[in-house]
């Protein structure tokens, strides 16, 4: 259990490196092209300013507001909108480069500028909230499809005879297939290794797909595993049952009974309650199939 754990940390902690690396190069790219559209904008408005009332001059700046809010943001909203104010201020605003104001219409302006630019970028964190919810929603969505097409065809055909024979080795090699399949939308979902367990004929708990072949699991595992497939309930890491696991353990149920049991090396406590549902949604389909082969006597090869 050792070697799974340093393992799982240092893959962790290089990811979580290289993600930071790629985050701060983001937002770098962002901050420099908010400052590019700053600096844009303030050339614009030295040609605007002999056309047009210099003290309306400071409502272009919204325009890298609204462009920071749409694609970066409320900090790139908030950042445009108070550059913007320092920059027409300083340069646009007498006495020049100063902070000082004298001018009620510049102060008006100004007030009304910030009142603009606080509503927009409000009204856009809205809206991008709910996109991103919305997009969050269609992508569950889509991947309950898949996950429900891949398991449709594992599903074993109708038989006017429910005493169908069926091999050993067909029976071993499906079985097989549901579960690294149940893993893989676990690993889409969470990426974290994952163990799938079904019930034998006798009772017992049996290991029938694993995310690697290094991952190994302890007696006090097994035992949390066949608790969860003797009680129905979850156990594991985040319960009060064989808490000091490190893995979270879900049943498979049906109408029949607990068949198997699908165990996760993540703690219950940091799911997020979609992911909770996903995860059930794949032992209600694993559980589905494994259901319809079950109900195959098997046979000697």
């Amino acid at each position: 259990m050792q070697k799974i754990d340093q393992g799982q940390g240092s893959e962790l902690f290089v990811d979580k490196g290289k993600g930071t690396r790629k985050e701060n190069l983001k937002k770098l790219r962002q901050f420099l092209i908010i400052l590019a559209m700053l600096i844009l904008t303030t050339v614009i408005n030295i040609f605007l300013k002999d056309i047009i009332q210099p003290s309306s001059l400071v409502f272009v700046y919204l325009v890298p507001t609204i462009v920071g809010a749409i694609y970066f943001g409320t900090w790139a909203a908030v950042l445009s909108f108070t550059a913007g104010f320092f920059i027409f201020n300083i340069g646009f605003v007498e006495p020049f480069y100063t902070l000082h104001i004298s001018n009620p219409q510049d102060i008006y302006n100004i007030t009304v500028y910030f009142a603009i630019a606080a509503g927009i970028s409000y009204l856009i964190n809205v809206v991008r909230r709910q996109y991103i919810f919305l997009k969050d929603r269609l992508d569950r969505v889509s991947l309950i499809e898949d996950m429900s097409r891949d398991f449709l065809l594992l599903t074993p055909m109708e038989d006017s005879s429910s005493n169908q024979n069926i091999t050993l080795t067909l029976r071993t090699r499906v079985f097989s297939q549901l579960g690294q399949l149940a893993l893989k939308y676990v690993k889409t979902l969470l990426d974290m290794p994952g163990l799938v367990f079904f019930r034998e004929d006798n009772g017992s708990l049996k290991t029938w797909a694993k995310s690697s072949i290094d991952l190994e699991i302890t007696e006090k595992e097994n035992d949390a595993a066949a608790w969860t497939l003797n009680n129905g309930e979850v156990s594991g890491a985040g319960t009060q049952t064989y808490a000091d696991t490190p893995f979270y353990f879900i049943p498979m149920k049906s109408l029949e009974g607990i068949i198997g049991v699908l165990g996760i090396l993540y703690n219950s406590k940091d799911l997020f309650p979609e992911q909770r549902r996903l995860l059930g949604t794949i032992a209600n389909l694993t559980t589905i199939v494994a259901v319809g082969w079950m109900k195959l006597k098997s046979k000697g090869d």
